[in-house]
């Protein structure tokens, strides 16, 4: 009886702390509508649902993913809002395939080895890059942007987003076999 307590009080306060960031996610979609800035609002939106999705589909304001992915996942949307940081871009994308995995592991019969997963966000940021630079180059073509200046450019933003696909996927491991290891421990908190 204990450990369903326990379990349903760590449940509640990975909630409590998941919804602040859900919040404080929104309101920085919000801001960046108002400053006109569609592409990061449009990121940041997707960060939103991806986090509200499990609460909706079990009908249940306490299942969200774990607070920590969600401020893994916040950071880069918070430093590009207060900051002009070049490169939160990658970063945002890497946090929505690292987001979508957790999410695929744990909320649907979907079983992955944390190696594959690891992989899996790489892969996903990485595909992800290669469509926005097909998109640049759509747009450069099509309407006369100036997205793509250079090869090398293209080929520094694809590097970025290789690195911080690999970035975020060894911190998928490492949380995972964290938290795997606390839960054998029956502590249920990873230390």
């Amino acid at each position: 009886m204990t450990d369903r307590n326990a379990l349903l009080r760590r449940e509640r306060s990975n909630a409590a702390i998941g919804w602040v960031i859900v919040i404080g996610l929104g309101l920085a979609a919000v801001a960046t509508l108002v400053r006109g800035a569609v592409l990061w609002t449009s990121l940041t939106a997707t960060i939103v649902a991806l986090a509200v999705l499990p609460a909706f589909r079990r009908r249940t304001p306490f299942v969200l993913p774990p607070w920590e992915v969600l401020l893994v996942a916040a950071v880069p949307v918070w430093v590009r809002l207060f900051g002009a940081f070049p490169i939160a871009g990658f970063l945002t994308v890497a946090a929505i395939a690292l987001l979508v995995t957790v999410e695929l592991d744990a909320y649907t019969p979907v079983e992955m080895t944390p190696r594959f997963a690891a992989g899996f966000v790489v892969v996903t940021t990485m595909a992800v890059a290669g469509l926005w630079v097909i998109a640049q180059w759509v747009s450069d073509a099509a309407v006369g942007t100036a997205f793509l200046t250079s090869v090398e450019e293209v080929m520094w933003d694809l590097v970025f987003a290789t690195a911080f696909g690999g970035l975020f996927g060894v911190f998928f491991v490492v949380y995972v076999s964290r938290r795997d290891d606390a839960s054998l421990d029956g502590s249920g908190e990873a230390s």
